[in-house]
């Protein structure tokens, strides 16, 4: 008989052997470090268990990960389906762990990295698909020829009350996560942002995590390009809606998606807690 179990310390090398399995271009060794990550951030913010096995009496056979927060904007608990492997023998039985992982209807349910079949799977299972492209930026340049409409203002510096303070805790919580966090003061408002930093062909390249728009970060590349200049980062990429076009950016990765159930603002970027951050995928 099939059930679920949640995934805890005990579970640790059982889970790298099935997410190695399910994910072969990633080691072990990378999905046991970044299940460590998910298993701490468990334990410090509360957020319940980071997914459940998959038990064919007790042997695991398959597994679905999930990172659960809440949204300072909506109240709403966000559901982040990560990454997910049945064994083939077993694999009739997915949709159901699925179903079984969004049984809070109140709930929003992210898949910000479906692959071809889970974006088929998460289509039957009422999911709605976001279309994006993901440009890259040259720091070096957009550092002179970049636009500037506000001016950065370290997260400690912010006045209080000027951002709600479950989003602070937020924006703290990835600073020590090793992320990139600033806000931009324009209009009068303050509106912050979170970079994480990656590696590609050992170059390093920051990746927005969070913003309430696009149109925050374009227009304010200049101050933006020199702080993660600063960091030793010159590269950016973007999250952009499909076809759109900005200047000083040349096409990287198109043709991307994400997929969501429930609420949802398709105009803010919000990575928060996710894969990015704490899988470093």
């Amino acid at each position: 008989m099939l059930k679920l179990r949640a995934i805890g310390h005990d579970g640790l090398d059982a889970a790298s052997d099935l997410l190695t399995k399910g994910f072969p271009s990633r080691t072990r060794d990378f999905w046991r470090r970044g299940l460590k990550r998910l298993l701490d951030h468990e334990g410090t913010a509360g957020a319940g268990p980071i997914g459940n096995f998959l038990m064919a009496g007790e042997t695991p056979i398959g597994i679905l990960l999930t990172i659960a927060r809440s949204d300072e904007g909506t109240g709403r608990k966000v559901i982040n389906l990560s990454s997910w492997y049945v064994e083939e023998s077993h694999r009739w039985y997915a949709p159901r762990m699925l179903l079984a992982a969004m049984s809070d209807s109140r709930a929003t349910y992210t898949d910000l990295t479906p692959s071809k079949a889970a974006a088929e799977l998460n289509n039957h299972l009422g999911f709605r698909t976001i279309d994006y492209d993901l440009p890259l930026f040259a720091l070096p340049w957009l550092a002179i020829a970049g636009r500037r409409r506000g001016r950065l203002v370290a997260l400690d510096a912010v006045p209080a009350g000027a951002i709600a303070e479950a989003l602070m805790r937020d924006l703290r919580a990835h600073r020590d996560l090793g992320c990139i966090v600033t806000v931009i003061e324009s209009g009068g408002r303050h509106h912050p942002l979170v970079f994480d930093v990656i590696r590609k062909k050992r170059i390093p390249l920051a990746r927005v995590i969070y913003a309430e728009s696009s149109d925050l970060v374009t227009d304010n590349l200049a101050i933006l390009a020199r702080l993660l200049l600063r960091h030793g980062v010159p590269l950016l990429c973007l999250q952009l809606p499909r076809g759109r076009h900005v200047p000083h950016a040349w096409r990287w990765k198109s043709g991307l998606r994400y997929q969501v159930k429930g609420e949802w603002d398709e105009r803010i970027i919000d990575e928060l807690y996710s894969e990015r951050v704490l899988l470093k995928v």
